[in-house]
């Protein structure tokens, strides 16, 4: 992803600058995932997270312009039985931003 200005709605926010809060996102993120989620061995940068929820949304390092927006369990049994952690992909961060943060940032106004 370029670095673009971006105006995050709520209950979106960047994931900041804290390089260790960062890594122990992505830590968790591959201990979740197992063989047979459609995550399982991409590399991945967190980007952004859901302050309202445990959902994480991550840069995909595979070659694409993907982004995915997961729902980290933070259980401490290990990997989780696919389809957990839930993930929903999107083609690139423009159409996040404009289809997942927009129709999150609806539900979150239209219940808060």
């Amino acid at each position: 992803m370029s670095h673009i200005a971006v105006h995050w709605l709520k209950p979106w926010h960047p994931t900041g600058s804290d390089p260790g809060q960062i890594e122990a996102i992505e830590r968790e993120l591959r201990k979740e995932v197992a063989s047979g989620h459609p995550l399982f061995g991409i590399q991945v940068d967190a980007i952004g997270w859901r302050s309202d929820r445990d959902d994480v949304l991550f840069q995909l390092r595979d070659g694409t312009e993907r982004v995915a927006v997961v729902h980290l369990t933070w259980a401490r049994n290990g990997p989780e039985n696919p389809p957990w952690p839930i993930t929903v992909l999107y083609a690139d961060f423009q159409t996040w931003l404009t289809v997942g943060m927009l129709a999150d940032h609806v539900e979150y106004t239209e219940v808060g």
